[in-house]
C-alpha cells in the first residue's frame, strides 16, 4: 500500500510541474502589438511561429452585433490567415486594463503581417462581463477600445494548468505523507 501512495505522490508532483509550466507560459506571453481600434490597419512582425490571440482591450464583454470583421494577412503575398473566435473568451488583466481574448490564429511562417479591421462600429464592448450590469451600460465608443495581439497557449492547456495545480498539490502532499507514514490516521 505504501508504494501506491508514493506513486500517487509522484504523479501529483508531475502534474504540479505541468500545471506550473502551462500557467507561467500563459502569464508570460509576449505582446506583439497594441493599437487603438480606430486605426483600422496596422502592420506587425512575427518573429517565431506559434499560436496568437487578438484581444479586445477596455471591457469585459465583447460581441459582434453586425458585420465587424478582422483580417490578418501576410504582407508579402496577401494570404489571409484563418481566425477562430474563442468559445470561452477568457479574460485577463494587464496594466490595469481588462482584456478579452476574442480571436485566435496560428502562424507557421515568421515575417511581416498586417491586420485590417472592417466595420469597427459594429463591435459591442461593455465594461462589465456581468449580464445584470450590461443591461444598464452603453457600449464603449470606438475611440476607447484597443486591440492587442499577443502570444498564447490553447485554452485546454490554460484550464488543465489550473486544474492540475489545484489537484496535484493535494495529491502529492497526501501521497507522500501516506507513503512515509501509512498509519497516519490510525
Amino acid at each position: 500500500m505504501q508504494i501506491l501512495f508514493i506513486v500517487l505522490g509522484l504523479i501529483g508532483l508531475t502534474m504540479t510541474f505541468f500545471g506550473l509550466k502551462w500557467t507561467f507560459k500563459s502569464f508570460k506571453a509576449k505582446e506583439i502589438i497594441g493599437f487603438p481600434l480606430s486605426y483600422l490597419k496596422k502592420e506587425f512582425e512575427i518573429i517565431r511561429p506559434g499560436l496568437f490571440t487578438l484581444s479586445i482591450v477596455g471591457g469585459g464583454f465583447v460581441d459582434n452585433s453586425g458585420s465587424f470583421r478582422v483580417l490578418v494577412k501576410r504582407k508579402d503575398n496577401q494570404k489571409v490567415i484563418d481566425l477562430k473566435e474563442n468559445f470561452m473568451k477568457p479574460r485577463f488583466s494587464k496594466n490595469w486594463k481588462i482584456r478579452v481574448e476574442y480571436l485566435q490564429f496560428n502562424i507557421s511562417h515568421p515575417g511581416l503581417y498586417k491586420v485590417e479591421i472592417e466595420n469597427a462600429e459594429d463591435l459591442v464592448v461593455k465594461k462589465s462581463m456581468l449580464k445584470t450590469k450590461q443591461v444598464f451600460q452603453s457600449p464603449l465608443p470606438v475611440e476607447n477600445i484597443e486591440i492587442s495581439i499577443r502570444e498564447t497557449i490553447p485554452i485546454s492547456k490554460k484550464l488543465l494548468g489550473i486544474i492540475f495545480l489545484v489537484l496535484s498539490v493535494n495529491m502529492s502532499a497526501w501521497g507522500i505523507m501516506l507513503g512515509i507514514n501509512p498509519e497516519l490516521f490510525g
